[in-house]
């Protein structure tokens, strides 16, 4: 203590007790004197020129001045010898956001670490970049995305670097994004290399009549925009024999891979742990899902290969068609009854085991190369703990979280049921039982809509099992999971007519790559020439050749990505003048009905007015061949194109 300054003190001038505190070198005394007065941007000055940053960021986040609170992280962050320590005391006042921007300078993938986890995905992407850490980077973008999908510049960098890992096909999918929100001519650019370099070059020229517009003297050489992306060709390889063929999911603490065993030459999953701490609760639940997937052997769940600790990485088997996500929107009746069907069977399996999931969502439904439903993703599960208490925050996913997995209240196969009720309520009506945001509050007080009120056509037959299933008492939902399937199981899931509309659109550039003849990804497996195999997703396609002049209609048709009309996979277009043109669609019916005949009602003018928008006429339309399509629900009609 300085008896003038006290002096002062007691007077009742603060000001000049901090003044003259200041003069006298008390540095740590001044700054606690401004604070008193309210100064606190003054304060955290004063405290860090006298090296007191714990005393400095206090008065910092006193001050609220998020100006103040950004300088002084910018110049704690310069000083090494002090930066980590200074990160640590913002965390323990609950300021991870200061912890982070202290961290970024000198610590880039702590800091990194540190916006991910508060979900400040795009802020992580770009601290992980300048780390160097391209995996956990483009982990980053990706979230950010989902969230951000019109963020054009976040998709043309998730791009660039998908491209220098050798995954071109990822970079089409981050272009496409980018192509949807008014991109610039560099992102358009990009697609049209990345589109060439995967064989879809007639794609490619499709987006160069669209760069043409925005750059009128761009080159119509699709070979011209080489340089636009960087060459990469995936080295990464996993506990000495798989090596990665591409990165297919990710979430906030790994990522799926696809990969091929050198050893088999069979195609597999791989789960990585993007977390490196062995101690921490990432890793432990990891290993969990491990011990659990090797403990299961049943065709209901995705089955596990093997296990790499020091990844520490999972192999799976893969699952070549997708999972429910990409599919839920254009599903049958029949199929939403089949997939159920198979969920419940995969939880009998777990509960039977004493397991809990906790995590049923359709991204956690996927297809195995016979088309079959199996549950995957044990990360959340708890093993041999049915009844008890959920500790360590939320686990799950909140638009088909139970609300005893809200509250920490005991698990039991009834919370796993809940969320089969979300998912089975998404099935029948194409959109989950709450809305959000708020879902928190939703599934906690609100009464879950009936299915009848949301899709009137399928009556009330379905209402009293998800009244059950999202019953907010554990109790009064079915026993178990035998059960539910018996109640499933005296629903009739039969089709109806009405004007359900799909939750999504295809995407406006045909995804799979091109090939003719041997080796290619398309290949014909008899001599008829109309019916020919996709290599890569084992589906049959159909080879149409179109009249020149319809080349403008074909292309619309393409972009517009409609689910009432038949997808275009691929474009060949061999010769500079277009000329011909083939368009492979998929097929699931044996030959062509009048298109009057198949459909009336509002499912017709859908699919009138999509015509219309790539150039045909009501009367044409309603005239020409067309095939209904099982699979999505459409109409294909490209056989109109080369006959109409």
């Amino acid at each position: 203590m300085d008896p003038e300054v006290d002096a002062l003190v007691r007077a009742g001038d603060i000001e000049g007790a901090a003044r003259r505190a200041s003069e006298k070198g008390l540095h740590r005394r001044a700054a606690e004197l401004l604070a008193l007065l309210g100064r606190h941007a003054e304060a955290a000055v004063v405290a860090l020129n006298a090296g007191e940053w714990r005393s400095a960021i206090d008065a910092a986040l006193s001050s609220g001045d998020e100006r103040v609170i950004a300088a002084l992280c910018d110049e704690v962050g310069k000083r090494g010898d002090i930066a980590e320590a200074a990160a640590a005391h913002a965390r323990i006042t609950q300021r991870h956001d200061v912890a982070a921007r202290i961290l970024e300078p000198l610590f880039p993938a702590e800091a990194g670490q540190g916006w991910y986890e508060r979900g400040e995905y795009l802020y992580a992407a770009r601290c992980f970049d300048r780390a160097k850490d391209v995996g956990r980077t483009i982990v980053a973008y990706e979230q950010h995305l989902a969230q951000f999908p019109e963020d054009n510049e976040a998709a043309e960098r998730l791009a660039v670097l998908r491209a220098g890992r050798g995954d071109d096909e990822g970079a089409v999918r981050a272009l496409q994004l980018a192509a949807r929100h008014q991109p610039g001519p560099g992102a358009l650019e990009k697609l049209i290399e990345s589109l060439r370099r995967i064989g879809l070059e007639g794609a490619a020229r499709v987006v160069i009549r669209r760069l043409r517009l925005l750059k009128p003297d761009a080159s119509l050489d699709v070979e011209a925009y080489g340089s636009t992306l960087p060459r990469g060709q995936s080295e990464e390889r996993y506990a000495g024999r798989y090596r990665v063929v591409k990165q297919v999911g990710s979430g906030a603490s790994g990522r799926v891979l696809e990969a091929v065993d050198e050893l088999t030459g069979e195609t597999v999953a791989l789960k990585v742990l993007a977390v490196g701490d062995d101690k921490g609760a990432a890793f432990a639940r990891f290993m969990r899902e491990a011990e659990l997937a090797r403990s299961l052997d049943d065709p209901t769940i995705v089955g596990m290969r093997a296990l790499d600790p020091e990844g520490p990485t999972i192999v799976y088997d893969w699952m070549p068609g997708g999972t429910l996500t990409e599919r839920i929107a254009t599903l049958s009746l029949a199929e939403a009854r089949a997939i159920s069907q198979r969920v419940l069977r995969a939880l009998s399996v777990l509960h039977r085991h004493g397991v809990v999931h906790r995590d049923i969502k359709p991204s956690n439904v996927l297809f195995d190369p016979a088309g079959q439903a199996r549950l995957g993703d044990l990360g959340a599960a708890h093993l041999s703990d049915l009844g008890a208490t959920v500790t360590g925050g939320l686990v799950g996913s909140l638009p088909y979280m139970s609300p005893e997995q809200i509250t920490g209240g005991a698990v039991s196969a009834a919370t796993d049921l809940y969320s089969f009720g979300c998912l089975l309520f998404q099935l029948l009506t194409g959109q989950t039982p709450f809305a959000g945001p708020d879902f928190v509050d939703q599934h906690l007080h609100n009464a879950p809509p009936k299915v009848s009120a949301v899709r009137p056509a399928l009556g009330t037959e379905y209402d009293a099992l998800i009244e059950a299933l999202l019953s907010k008492d554990a109790e009064a939902r079915p026993r178990d999971s035998f059960e539910c399937e018996r109640l499933l199981s005296t629903l009739s899931f039969r089709e109806v007519d009405d004007d359900r509309q799909p939750l999504s659109r295809r995407s406006s550039i045909p995804p799979a790559p091109t090939g003719r003849g041997a080796g290619a990804s398309y290949l014909s497996p008899t001599p008829r020439s109309d019916r020919w195999i996709d290599q890569r997703l084992g589906r049959e396609v159909e080879r149409v050749e179109v009249d020149p002049t319809r080349r403008e209609t074909l292309y619309r048709w393409a972009a517009l990505g409609s689910s009432d009309l038949q997808t275009i996979v691929d474009i060949d277009d061999p010769q500079n003048d277009f000329a011909p043109l083939l368009a492979y669609a998929l097929v699931t019916a044996d030959g062509p009905t009048a298109l009057a005949d198949e459909l009336d009602g509002a499912e017709r003018g859908r699919v009138l007015a999509a015509l219309s928008e790539v150039g045909f006429d009501g009367v044409t339309a309603a005239r020409a061949p067309c095939v209904r399509s099982n699979l999505f629900g459409a109409v294909a009609l490209v056989r109109a194109l080369a006959r109409a």
